[in-house]
């Protein structure tokens, strides 16, 4: 399916993915790379210093690469072929949201809380975390702006695999919080491509148990100049491969 094929200009591509390790998907990364060659990467999950970040692989491709790390959890990057300016990465303790200009838009790469179990201490830290990022995305309303990342969220009943589910990721109010973020004028451009997540555990993806979690917001300006987007699922079939499949969005500016 391709949107507004009409708009004119160059063609842009970022590609979104929690990689679960960028050292142990090292060669996921590379084989994604090569096939789709994106402008931009926005990663999530990355779970190295950044002292430790593998940066000759992404420097040998001709990416710029701004970090924001942590050890062992959690973990955001941008890698652009593009020049990378006003970098911020001061929103919230842990390394889990990163903002540049670059290329002439502005891009973020999200990592949300899981929230554990619903009701939990850790649950209203993720709902506390989405009201802020709603707030955040509120300064890039006016601008060409893009927002990839694993939100952790379920937001409609067929993005998950289990009838009736609501359980943390799918619960009500982190639907509404994530349903706020689309009232402020955000677009959800891949909510009919399907799952992104399958559970390691109990042949998961074979079986297509999945959730979406990952998603690319776009403010308005952003969705005017939107081409395509998709879930990359074929990389959850790499050897040793995250649980997350990338996902993907297009763009002519």
């Amino acid at each position: 399916m391709i949107h507004k094929s009409d708009v004119g200009g160059a063609a842009m591509r970022l590609i979104s993915w929690n990689v679960n390790s960028i050292r142990a998907r090292i060669e996921n990364f590379l084989k994604i790379a090569k096939e789709y060659s994106p402008d931009f990467f926005l990663l999530q999950e990355t779970r190295v210093e950044d002292t430790l970040f593998p940066l000759e692989y992404f420097e040998d491709l001709g990416y710029n690469v701004a970090l924001k790390g942590q050890k062992g959890r959690n973990g955001v990057a941008i890698c652009s072929r593009h020049m990378l300016e006003e970098v911020k990465s001061d929103f919230c303790d842990e390394a889990r949201y990163i903002e540049a200009f670059s290329g002439g838009i502005f891009v973020a790469s999200v990592y949300v809380p899981n929230g554990q179990e619903v009701n939990t201490a850790p649950y209203y830290h993720k709902l506390d975390f989405l009201q802020k990022l709603r707030d955040k995305f509120l300064n890039f309303q006016n601008e060409i702006f893009v927002a990839g990342g694993d939100f952790n969220v379920a937001p409609h009943a067929k993005d998950v695999y289990i009838a009736d589910y609501d359980g943390i990721a799918a619960s009500l109010r982190e639907r509404d919080a994530i349903k706020a973020i689309r009232e402020i004028g955000f677009q959800d451009i891949l909510q009919d491509k399907g799952y992104t997540w399958w559970d390691y555990r109990h042949r998961g993806f074979s079986k297509d148990h999945g959730f979406r979690l990952d998603h690319f917001y776009l403010s308005r300006k952003a969705y005017d100049v939107f081409v395509d987007g998709n879930v990359l699922r074929s990389a959850r079939e790499f050897e040793r491969p995250s649980d997350h499949a990338p996902i993907l969005c297009e763009l002519r500016i």
